[in-house]
């Protein structure tokens, strides 16, 4: 910060700083959702998978499970 910079220049970079600073965080929380979501859909698709493979291999049984 520049040693001479006045109280109304110092408040604004300081609310930049914290807008830049919540969008960051916005960014990474919807990184972090967006992963926990396809995390979650390919663990459905291989279950489905299993569960196909099972029934098509003749064992019924397996697919309730």
């Amino acid at each position: 910060m520049h040693p001479n910079a006045t109280e109304a220049q110092i408040e604004k970079v300081a609310e930049s700083l914290r807008s830049a600073h919540y969008a960051a965080l916005a960014l990474k929380s919807a990184a972090a959702r967006r992963a926990k979501r396809e995390a979650a859909q390919e663990a459905k698709r291989r279950r489905t998978e299993q569960q196909l493979a099972a029934y098509s291999a003749g064992d019924p049984d397996s697919v309730a499970a």
